[in-house]
């Protein structure tokens, strides 16, 4: 049996054992705590190195792609200047054309813009009563129209022989009517008389329904209004004579040579024939065979095949022009418009340029005009039936 020391000893040995694996327990733990902690910063570390090696890679990647985005786009614009200027090289300039050194030539200057040019400004009124207003039986009279002056030719100029004082026109017509009658008593011709000038719509309708009266029983509806058309009196809105600007040419009797023959038959109205378009008046209504054998129909056009002497004031860039070409008036702005610029030139000199405006709205306008011009006409030609259409801008030097 052991002693009370023995198991004393005993005891003391087993605690102190048992501490001892206790201790060597926490030394392995710390170790191991230790070895996880360097592994940790070891991770670390390598994941930042590896972060910065991949953010140098992808910087430099991004640096050998903005050099070669750099290059690709030298190269683009080297390019695109080696394609301009071939085909600069290959673009053969348009040579402005040359008129001719004699006579009368008219030129489509179309490719050329006008140049040195001024601002001129144009009020409704001025646009409708400068002369290019076209009236027909397709285009009527601006409504705006009626309250323009209409002036008493014969209280205006006593050179202008009329029936009586009921005979107005707009004042450009006025005084390229009188220019051109003393233009002819100048050459031994007179015996002129102004018939009809500016009716009202009141006047026209009274007109045109004196003549419907005659063909009622015959006809009705639209074959009424083209059998009326046709006899010489339009439709009440679409006359001439509405214009202000149109005129009926006659004589008075005076010797038995002038009372036995018809206005036509004359000598004084083959003479306006071939002079008018000096004054800025062109024959109107022009049909074959009269009022002489030389003037060709044009009835297709103008849609008036009676035998009216009416002659109408268009300013004398455009006159020059109808005559030049052997235009009447429709026929005349057609042209312009797929024309739209213009110049009249006499013995290699320019006389008349003439601009033609698209997309007027209404009102006043302002356009472009030669600085060196003399002389502006800027007139509406109302080619869309509603008091609008393109400007005619003509320009005298």
């Amino acid at each position: 049996m052991k002693s009370k020391n023995e198991v004393l000893r005993h005891r003391w040995k087993v605690k102190t054992m048992a501490k001892k694996r206790t201790s060597n327990a926490y030394k392995k733990l710390i170790g191991l705590l230790i070895v996880l902690f360097v592994l940790v910063v070891l991770c670390g570390a390598g994941y930042m190195l590896l972060d910065q090696t991949i953010k140098a890679q992808e910087t430099e990647s991004q640096e050998r792609a903005d050099q070669e985005n750099q290059m690709l786009e030298e190269q683009y614009r080297q390019a695109k200047a080696e394609e301009a200027a071939q085909a600069a090289a290959q673009v053969v300039e348009v040579p402005r054309p040359q008129p001719k050194q004699t006579g009368w030539d008219v030129l489509d200057l179309s490719d050329f813009p006008l140049t040195n040019t001024r601002s001129y400004q144009a009020s409704r009124m001025e646009l409708i009563t400068s002369g290019m207003l076209l009236v027909n039986r397709w285009h009527a009279v601006p409504s705006d129209l009626s309250s323009a002056e209409f002036l008493v030719v014969h209280s205006t100029d006593k050179t202008i022989p009329t029936a009586g004082e009921k005979v107005k026109l707009l004042a450009p017509a006025i005084d390229a009517l009188g220019q051109m009658l003393a233009g002819a008593k100048a050459e031994g011709l007179e015996h002129y008389n102004v018939e009809e000038g500016y009716r009202t719509r009141e006047s026209q309708e009274a007109t045109y329904n004196k003549r419907a009266e005659q063909y009622m029983n015959s006809y009705s509806g639209q074959a009424l209004i083209d059998k009326v058309v046709n006899s010489g009196v339009s439709a009440p809105g679409t006359s001439e004579y509405e214009s202000g600007l149109s005129f009926c040419m006659g004589r008075y009797a005076k010797g038995d040579d002038i009372m036995n023959k018809k206005f036509h038959e004359l000598p004084q109205s083959d003479w306006i024939l071939e002079h008018c378009w000096e004054y800025g008046i062109i024959f109107r209504f022009p049909v074959q065979g009269y009022p002489n054998s030389t003037v060709t129909d044009k009835s297709y056009k103008t849609g008036q095949s009676s035998k009216l002497s009416i002659y109408r004031y268009v300013g004398k860039p455009n006159a020059a022009v109808m005559h030049l070409m052997n235009f009447c008036m429709e026929e005349y702005i057609e042209y312009l418009a797929a024309h739209p610029h213009i110049a009249v030139y006499k013995d290699g000199k320019m006389v008349y340029e003439i601009i033609r405006q698209d997309n007027y709205t209404g009102g006043d306008a302002s356009v472009a005009v030669s600085a060196s011009a003399r002389e502006v006409i800027v007139s509406l030609d109302n080619m869309d039936s509603n008091g609008q259409g393109g400007l005619i801008i003509a320009m005298s030097y």
